[in-house]
């Protein structure tokens, strides 16, 4: 079996188009939040693409966008209750399967007295066990944790996917590293983080590393040379996140507003996994 391909989507129509083409997940976003990195959708919306795809869903929650005054994931108890709430209505709702392999994605971190941001063991604990028996991811607030000398900390990569773990997440969503650099510049962060997830996994259920940050069909054969490096228990720890996006001259011309996904981009990604 190819790695999974995750696709994050932001309405019905992109969700069917990434389906259609063979995406294998899809993450499910607010519409119009791209810009944003992804906010929590509304059940409305989750209901559009949970009636017309038989894929998992994996739903955002995330209650704002970035702040420019302060790092992202870092939340207020107000908004942290929003959070909780929010999640809470999905599982409610009856729109996600269990079965079917749906879940939730978020991340939330917090400072320590040196400034250095780590994950929030309390809080996303809590947020794991309200979302139960469903399976969490933590989102690429994994790259701020990592930090900007990720590529040079082994200990601390281990560290932060040990608090990942303790969380009770089943994976996460990472390019490696922060910043604007995706996720083929980290690749050998990610072939870290992998062979610690396969490692820790021997007494344990394995951790998911979701590949995602600049994964394109350009460069996916190459990233997943490099991380997977034909190791069989590496295969089945790692997935795949692509935007997918149509270029922006075809969204225009499609009234996209940029969220479009294009499944030409799909098709040739999900061939390039089928075959490394």
């Amino acid at each position: 079996m190819p790695p999974v391909l995750e696709v994050p989507v932001f309405s019905a129509a992109a969700a069917k188009v990434a389906v259609e083409h063979g995406a294998t997940r899809l993450e499910v976003n607010r519409a119009g939040s791209y810009a944003a990195g992804g906010l929590t959708p509304t059940l409305a919306e989750v209901e559009a693409i949970a009636d017309a795809v038989p894929v998992p869903l994996r739903i955002m929650i995330r209650p704002r966008r970035p702040q420019v005054e302060q790092a992202d994931f870092l939340y207020t108890d107000d908004e942290f209750q929003q959070m909780r709430r929010e999640l809470a209505a999905f599982v409610a709702s009856g729109l996600l399967q269990h079965d079917r392999g749906d879940g939730f994605v978020f991340g939330i971190l917090k400072e320590n007295s040196t400034g250095r941001l780590g994950v929030d063991i309390e809080r996303n604990r809590e947020l794991v066990q309200a979302a139960r028996p469903y399976a969490c991811a933590f989102h690429r607030a994994f790259d701020l944790v990592l930090g900007d000398a990720a590529a040079a900390d082994k200990r601390h990569a281990e560290s932060a996917l040990a608090a990942i773990r303790e969380c009770g997440f089943s994976g996460v969503l990472t390019a490696g590293g922060p910043g604007s650099r995706g996720a083929l510049d980290h690749a050998a962060m990610l072939k870290e983080l992998v062979s610690t997830a396969i490692t820790a996994g021997t007494n344990a259920p394995c951790l998911e590393i979701i590949v995602g940050g600049g994964v394109r069909s350009s460069n996916v054969r190459t990233l997943a040379a490099q991380v997977l490096r034909g190791s069989n228990k590496a295969r089945h720890a790692v997935s795949f996140h692509s935007s997918c996006l149509v270029d922006s001259a075809a969204a225009i011309l499609l009234g996209a507003e940029g969220e479009g996904v294009s499944g030409e981009e799909v098709e040739q990604i999900g061939r390039t996994l089928a075959s490394v």
